[in-house]
């Protein structure tokens, strides 16, 4: 299996168990599944829900990583781990659909593996970069 075939795989299964661990713990003592917070993120993206953007460019570093563009997806990759970790600034979350918010107390595996799955695809990618041999011209030949 080609090594860009491999990191895609880690990714992608680090996310999708992140879906189905607690991501999230709140002030009333409840938790927030990573599916829940995939599905509900997005609604708030003006506010408390800006780190959701992670998710459509993590998709987009996937497909990058897919067509063989490891620099871009190297990018893509960067940009959603800064926008993963921006979610440590978050003070609130939406808890449904009514778009009721209750307050963060503490981060769950399933956050942690969102992360390490944005990470994974950017330091694959960059591994990928460094393996691959250099192929310039030579001007002096």
């Amino acid at each position: 299996m080609k090594k860009s075939r491999i990191i895609l795989l880690i990714s992608i299964v680090l996310f999708v168990t992140s879906l189905a661990l607690p991501a999230v713990f709140t002030q009333k003592g409840s938790e927030m599944y990573g599916l829940a917070c995939f599905l509900l993120g997005w609604a708030d993206l003006s506010g408390d829900g800006t780190s959701w953007i992670a998710n459509p460019i993590l998709l987009f570093s996937w497909i990058f990583l897919l067509v063989k563009q490891p620099k871009i997806a190297a990018f893509l990759g960067l940009l959603s781990v800064a926008a993963a970790l921006y979610y440590f600034t978050e003070t609130e979350i939406t808890v449904n659909e009514a778009g009721h918010k209750s307050p963060i107390t503490s981060y769950g595996p399933g956050y942690y593996l969102w992360l390490a799955s944005c990470g994974a695809v950017f330091i694959g990618s960059l591994m990928l970069l460094k393996s691959k041999p250099e192929t310039q011209a030579d001007p002096e030949t």
